[in-house]
């Protein structure tokens, strides 16, 4: 007994110690959770500070790095993908292209384990971004076109952002057709969506590639296009000077293509309008840019007025801010200059030293460039250079057709990699299909016998409607057929008034007209009192009969046309055949007499009744047909058809004689053991 309560005592610490802890473990749960969710709040301030553009570079990287490291995501949820998004896009914003690409790549993760199509979506755009300006298009492109897949499933409009950008990478292989198609099509959600900064860049991508196919003409069209949109750019809270520099970048391509096609004095004019404008909107590269270009179209004029002046002072500019392409292209003209005034030897020495640096940034357009004019100019190496330039030339080829090949293939194998998924998707739904009917099979069986044993009530219940239901049929059936009856019976009544009474009357009131030549005053008088109440007699005897023969098909409120149709398609018999009704609609119903078209009815209900009786038919077709003056009434089966020699003597055949009779009209039935039977009325109107 002792020992029992000291067991009881120690079971009783360790429950109180096993509580405590649990209680401990929760408090340092809900702890940590409120921890997190402070860290994640500063975080995102710090993101938010980050995005301060008045503050330089380097101290808007260090506020990223802090929030970034701070952040701690909940799992798989929607603010994690969107925390790591956006903080990409500052990276990015900031020149930190591996860190934007670290960043949008978590971001894509996260997006894919929580299955948000647009959050992986948008993280891929981001790292196509992010490696297209690292120089790195092979998987910008990749990313791009896996981005444009998810978009499209998601019929979002920033499709047509990623569609712009593969058109860019497009470009700069030098594969101008296919940047073309891309930018048109992106072109064209940009103006669904009205989205006009994009509509003036697709505008301007598009004129480049068409200048690259030499399209001059359609160059210079969307380029105007281009410039036409900045109209809408106020609209859209843009700066006076911002819109400025978009002018002068358009204009600038615009003046080289005028350079293209011979036209220097339109370059020219050009090149002065844009710089008359306030230079200090330009940035000093576009400002260098638009002059260099402005002292080629004036070489291109045969203008040497202020020139190498112009040149220079671009070069200065360009040498100080470091961008090589631009300092190539610099001495490149200046070659171009001194070329065009007769001074080979310092030609010569630009175009060498354009060449050196080309090679330096091994940039192939220039290098392809420059060695073809000092293979033309430079007399004592021109062999050597014009032999550097076919294989240099050749090589260029080779890298474009094996880049087209290879962004082919990637984006194939994005297509079959989206293809393997679908198709497991496929697989496991219907794996999971296959499952969830085997288990609903097995729950239906349990169900079913679980339910069998309360079902004997309800099948007594169930019996007891059946009865009710038959007695209920049998009633109107019955009640169908009184209603056959009495209308049989009107019909009876209204021909033996017509055809009886009505005609002995008549007979009577002849022979008292007859008797009425007598003298006598008196019976005169009195007989012409009883023919006037004979001949009132008459008249409500015809009224009589007349309502009597009114036929209860018109008595209703619908158009013959359509109780024809309903007569037709209502049928049903035990063949299961199937009925249709081609009645033409240029019949006028309304200007046919009632009896006609209880003749009409009646013909064609006999026919039914045929079938429906003997012909064992698949399909029947009841065709009505207005031929000039003249209705024809056709019932076709694919029955069993008969012998018409034999049948001739049937009741049902001879109705439909007198009814035809009737209408003044011909009857033909043609009919053969098992082919079907025809039977054809027409009548005139």
């Amino acid at each position: 007994m002792v020992q029992t309560t000291i067991a009881s005592k120690i079971l009783n610490k360790y429950q109180v110690i096993l509580l405590l802890s649990f209680f401990f473990i929760i408090i340092s749960c809900e702890n940590s959770r409120k921890q997190k969710r402070i860290l994640n709040a500063e975080a995102e301030k710090l993101l938010n500070q980050a995005d301060n553009t008045t503050l330089n570079n380097a101290q808007r990287v260090k506020l990223l790095d802090s929030a970034y490291s701070q952040f701690e995501g909940e799992g798989h949820d929607s603010l994690s993908v969107k925390f790591y998004r956006n903080i990409a896009s500052s990276y990015y914003n900031v020149y930190q292209v591996p860190k934007s690409i670290k960043a949008s790549r978590k971001s894509y993760q996260l997006a894919l384990a929580a299955k948000d199509t647009f959050g992986m979506a948008k993280a891929l755009y981001i790292s196509g971004v992010a490696f297209y300006d690292n120089k790195n298009k092979d998987s910008a492109f990749a990313k791009y076109n896996q981005a444009e897949k998810l978009y499209e499933k998601l019929n979002n409009p920033d499709v047509a952002g990623v569609i712009l950008y593969k058109a860019y990478i497009y470009y700069d292989i030098g594969d101008y057709v296919l940047c073309e198609t891309e930018a048109v099509k992106a072109l064209r959600l940009f103006r669904i969506k009205k989205w006009n900064l994009e509509i003036h860049n697709a505008n301007n991508l598009i004129a480049a590639a068409l200048d690259g196919q030499h399209n001059y003409e359609g160059a210079i069209t969307y380029y105007k296009a281009a410039l036409d949109q900045l109209e809408y750019f106020k609209q859209d809270g843009y700066s006076d000077d911002m819109i400025a520099v978009y002018r002068a970048s358009c204009l600038n391509n615009m003046g080289l293509v005028y350079i293209e096609m011979d036209e220097p004095d339109k370059a020219v004019a050009i090149y002065k309008d844009v710089l008359a404008y306030n230079n200090k909107a330009y940035t000093p590269g576009l400002y260098a840019r638009l002059l260099n270009n402005y002292a080629a179209a004036k070489l291109k004029q045969g203008d040497f007025t202020g020139l190498p002046g112009l040149f220079y002072k671009s070069l200065k500019i360009r040498d100080s801010i470091g961008v090589m392409s631009d300092v190539i292209a610099s001495r490149f003209k200046l070659g171009e200059y001194y070329l065009a005034r007769k001074d080979t030897s310092v030609a010569v020495s630009y175009f060498r030293g354009a060449y050196r640096e080309a090679k330096t940034i091994k940039s192939s357009y220039d290098i392809l460039k420059t060695l073809k004019i000092l293979g033309e100019v430079d007399k004592q190496n021109n062999a050597s250079y014009t032999d550097l330039y076919i294989r240099v030339n050749d090589s260029i080829q080779e890298k474009g057709k094996a880049d087209r090949n290879r962004f082919a293939r990637i984006a194939y194998e994005t297509d079959r990699l989206e293809s393997e998924k679908e198709e497991l998707n496929r697989k496991n739904t219907f794996i999971i299909g296959v499952s969830v009917v085997i288990l609903l099979f097995v729950a239906a069986i349990f169900i079913i016998y679980y339910l069998n044993s309360r079902n004997k009530k309800l099948m007594l219940i169930q019996e007891q409607q059946r009865a009710n239901e038959e007695i209920y049929q049998l009633m109107f059936e019955q009640q169908s057929k009184v209603d056959a009856a009495r209308a049989e019976e009107k019909t009876r009544i209204a021909m033996e008034l017509h055809d009886g009474i009505l005609n002995n009357i008549y007979a009577v009131r002849l022979n008292l007209e007859f008797t009425n030549r007598k003298t006598d005053q008196e019976n005169i008088d009195k007989r012409k009192g009883f023919i006037k109440e004979l001949q009132l007699v008459e008249g409500e005897i015809r009224a009589v009969s007349h309502e009597l023969s009114r036929n209860v098909i018109f008595e209703q409120n619908q158009s013959f046309e359509s109780i024809l149709g309903f007569m037709v398609t209502s049928q049903k018999n035990t063949f299961g055949t199937e009925f249709e009704a081609l009645i033409d609609r240029d019949i006028d119903w309304e200007n046919i007499p009632n009896t006609s078209k209880i003749n009409v009815y009646r013909i064609i209900q006999e026919a039914l009744q045929n079938i429906n009786k003997y012909a064992e038919a698949h399909h029947a077709v009841v065709n009505v047909i207005k031929d000039k003056d003249t209705i024809k009434i056709m019932v076709t089966d694919d029955g069993a058809g008969f012998d018409t020699a034999k049948a001739a003597g049937g009741i049902g055949l001879k109705n439909l004689k007198k009814r035809t009779e009737a209408l003044s009209g011909t009857i033909n039935i043609e009919s053969e053991p098992g082919h079907g039977t025809v039977v054809s009325v027409s009548f005139p109107l």
